[in-house]
């Protein structure tokens, strides 16, 4: 089960990604991922099975490391949509 904290924690950032959608590169840049894995990794806390939980969020952990590294090689991680 997840905490009141880890509750509000996803409501915040759904309520940022709210209208962000519209945007066709939207998910794919580094920075959207890592927000992505952050608030799939806390619903994963709430998973009972410790197994897999574990390796879910291992999964994510990693990947959360790359997108980190790009994001901190971009000049400008979160670039203007296309036009």
């Amino acid at each position: 089960m997840l905490t009141k904290d880890q509750l509000q924690f996803i409501l915040h950032i759904t309520d940022w990604m709210h209208g962000h959608w519209e945007d066709p590169g939207w998910g794919r840049r580094p920075f959207n991922q890592l927000l992505i894995q952050l608030g799939v990794h806390t619903l994963a806390s709430g998973i009972e099975d410790k197994e897999a939980r574990a390796v879910i969020q291992k999964c994510l952990e990693k990947s959360m490391a790359g997108a980190a590294k790009q994001i901190a090689s971009t000049p400008d991680p979160i670039p203007p949509a296309p036009r």
